[in-house]
């Protein structure tokens, strides 16, 4: 059944399959009360796409009433393809179609993901070795262990150049540190991946160090061949205005979303200790027109990130590049392809990251801004084209 929604126009329309509501936004602030951000000479690749593609939209943020989760998402789709779902245990389905097996759920992947691609998407380290032998551009970096910390200092060094640090088989963004220039900041980097080890990871504990490289975070959900989802992921960022504290532009921020029912459980408290990374306090306040960033890396798990849909902004050479990550693992026919992108409009200096089969499909149904993607819909289709082969 079709959901109703409202775009930011306020005019009333259909949308297949967003499987939520998408209710009317309050009123906008007055012009006057939102400062307009000021971009500096170096400003990123984020920060410009803000300003460019956030901001002149501000007001238009999505307050889903309703939403639904990953498995359920895909289960209805499966359903509208005339399927029929039979449950094996707690986490595992098989689809049925005319009393045939055309394929299953294992927790949150699906039947498009191999064991072998299982095991190597689990590690970084591992996933990074597969890109580069399938000549996809990723940035250069080795997996250490953690007692070998003065090997990392002395990788750092060869690097000559700001890195990046992270778990191998973390997930979620725990654990990530970028632009890390120092031995004192590598050494603290090392702790924050220490301390985010996978629990669940059956796979020998590496850390992660590669060059920093700049870009806007984009994740493309790939089907087959086709990037059918993309979103840009940004962190919770304020707009100083010169008199304001940043905790107070937070609060109001998170206050805005608390009506999306899809941000509101994922909100953060920022407290002097969330500032802390990226040097400021609640009480600090911003010159007027400031664009200040509060996490350095776009958690949308508890970090305040959002994700905008840029599915219609990417560049045909950046959906090939998506594509080649995904085909860069053997046997994976469905999954996202995290990148760093420094122009939506060219694959030029972008890198594929990782390639995530265990990702939230939600982010592309529910995105703060832009359309939502029928990602369920897709995956559903490339079973069944893959069932009757």
């Amino acid at each position: 059944m079709a959901e109703t929604y409202f775009p930011a126009g306020g005019s009333r329309s259909r949308q297949a399959d967003t499987s939520g509501q998408d209710v009317p936004p309050p009123p906008p602030p007055p012009a006057s009360s939102r400062p307009t951000a000021q971009l500096e000479e170096d400003a990123s690749a984020t920060e410009r796409f803000i300003v460019d593609h956030v901001e002149p939209q501000y007001s238009a943020l999505r307050l889903w009433s309703s939403t639904m989760p990953h498995d359920q998402l895909l289960q209805r789709a499966a359903r509208r393809k005339r399927m029929t779902i039979k449950k094996i245990t707690e986490s595992n389905q098989l689809f049925f179609l005319s009393g045939v097996v055309v394929g299953g759920m294992d927790g949150v992947i699906t039947s498009l993901v191999s064991h072998q691609a299982r095991r190597v998407t689990r590690s970084k380290a591992m996933t990074k070795r597969y890109l580069n032998a399938a000549d996809v551009p990723t940035p250069k970096g080795r997996a250490i262990n953690p007692t070998e910390f003065s090997r990392a200092v002395k990788y750092m060094k060869a690097l000559g150049k700001q890195v990046t640090v992270k778990p191998s088989s973390g997930r979620a963004s725990k654990g990530i540190t970028v632009n890390v220039t120092g031995e004192g900041e590598l050494r603290a980097a090392w702790q924050e991946a220490m301390a985010a080890r996978s629990a669940t990871s059956d796979s020998r504990y590496l850390i992660v160090l590669e060059e920093y490289t700049p870009g806007l975070d984009v994740r493309a959900y790939v089907v087959g061949g086709q990037v059918v989802g993309a979103v840009a992921r940004l962190p919770l960022y304020v707009i100083g205005d010169g008199v304001s504290s940043v905790g107070k532009l937070a609060d109001e921020e998170l206050a805005r979303r608390r009506a999306n029912e899809y941000l509101k459980p994922r909100l953060p408290e920022v407290t002097d200790a969330f500032l802390a990374p990226v040097g400021l306090t609640r009480d600090s306040v911003l010159p007027a027109g400031k664009l200040q960033l509060l996490t350095s890396i776009a958690d949308t798990t508890r970090g305040g990130g959002i994700a905008v849909d840029v599915l219609d902004l990417l560049a045909e050479e950046v959906n090939d590049l998506a594509v080649d990550g995904l085909w860069a693992m053997p046997g994976l026919g469905a999954a996202a392809v995290d990148l760093l992108v420094p122009d939506l409009s060219s694959a030029d200096g972008a890198v594929v990251l990782e390639v995530n089969p265990y990702a939230n499909i939600m982010q592309f149904h529910y995105p703060s801004y832009g359309q939502p993607r029928k990602v369920n819909d897709a995956v559903m289709e490339e079973i069944l084209n893959r069932a009757s082969r």
